[in-house]
């Protein structure tokens, strides 16, 4: 009998996993669902071998969250595992006025799965790195830190506007909430005759001073362990121009295991550094006219975008390209475009060469709590 191939998707919640499979005409073969645990993950594997379909690909929704379990079983035990992203399926349910369950959000990732065979593969990392995981948490601290950070000083920025203008008169001019924030702390017990409900905004104005520099405090300190972790994962991207640690740090963070990717183009392609043609009426030929991806990763782009920022204020050879490219007469949007997308390539080969002198070390013991 004549195997029969097909695809499966995986919708990964909290607490349990919802897989169907489809064949390669797209009909449903089966859908179940299995607790998010070692036994239900081992149930979850058996009903992949047990199915009459042989498995191609599998589509899993959350790959680095909530499916991220499941993608290191997965990939374990031999499968070609896929990120779907959610927008792909929600598109679809959306555009078939299609209900929203587990076994229907399964399904349309199995059909997204069947139908891109280019989809890129899922999860981060394949095996389980300690020191990988150790920078995981520490940029995931750091990441947050800086976001309470920002939004003390939101805030802090609108209370300021409400002091009385005695008060704002004796304050710095500048845009910056952190200098005024630090006269008024030098100024304290200066404004008499002011209401109490000023008293109430200006404690909380030098509550959040404290607060502000508490939150400084503890990032300066994480900064400080960045370094010695990317030296144990054999990292040497801060020898590119424009890249420091701490972007290192969200490079390796957000790639992950650099050897997933198979070709610089599909780097490319993922991180939305390639562009996509944006053509019409110009025949069978090769497209002339591109956009930005805007479906990449963000982060890595941002990346990408603010090392292209640095090297074409301070590096030669990307001030040179800038400039072949306008005296070509490229707008300097695409050109802007067309060196991310040579950044993309010289990063992932870099990672790539990390990876294979980092796999080739002896293995240490890289903690540096």
């Amino acid at each position: 009998m004549e195997s029969r191939h097909g695809v499966a998707g995986v919708d990964p919640h909290k607490h349990s996993a919802t897989i169907a499979l489809i064949d390669h005409r797209g009909e449903v073969e089966a859908v179940a669902s299995f607790p998010v645990t070692p036994d239900g993950i081992a149930e979850l594997l058996e009903f992949l071998t047990g199915s009459e379909l042989v498995i191609a690909r599998i589509g899993i929704e959350g790959s680095a969250g909530l499916g991220q379990p499941l993608t290191l079983a997965l990939a374990a035990a031999g499968h070609d595992v896929r990120e779907v992203q959610p927008n792909r399926t929600a598109e679809r349910r959306r555009r078939r006025r299609r209900a929203k369950t587990d076994i229907e959000d399964a399904e349309a990732i199995a059909r997204e799965t069947l139908a891109d065979p280019n989809l890129p593969p899922a999860g981060k990392r394949s095996t389980p790195e300690a020191a990988w995981d150790e920078l995981t948490a520490v940029h995931d601290w750091r990441a947050s830190l800086v976001l309470q950070r920002v939004r003390q000083l939101t805030e802090a920025e609108a209370v300021l506007v409400a002091l009385p203008l005695s008060i704002r008169a004796t304050l710095p001019t500048t845009s910056r909430v952190l200098p005024q924030l630090m006269a008024l702390e030098a100024g304290q017990g200066e404004w008499p005759g002011i209401q109490a409900a000023d008293h109430i905004r200006l404690d909380r104005l030098l509550a959040a001073l404290q607060d502000i520099r508490t939150l400084t405090s503890r990032i300066k300190d994480l900064d400080k362990r960045v370094p010695l972790l990317i030296e144990a994962l054999g990292c040497t991207l801060t020898e590119i121009c424009g890249i420091g640690v701490v972007t290192a740090m969200e490079l390796l963070v957000e790639v992950g295991d650099p050897c997933r990717f198979r070709t610089e183009a599909q780097f490319a392609r993922w991180c939305g550094a390639a562009p996509l043609a944006v053509s019409s009426g110009e025949g069978h030929g090769r497209a002339r006219r591109h956009r930005l991806d805007v479906g990449g990763n963000r982060t890595v782009n941002s990346v990408l975008h603010i090392v292209h920022v640095t090297q074409v204020r301070c590096h030669e050879p990307a001030r040179a390209f800038m400039a072949k490219k306008i005296s070509e007469n490229k707008p300097k949007r695409t050109a802007r475009r067309s060196h991310k997308r040579r950044l993309a390539n010289v990063i992932i080969r870099h990672m790539w060469k990390d990876a294979e002198s980092h796999r080739a070390r002896p293995p240490a013991h890289t903690s540096v709590a």
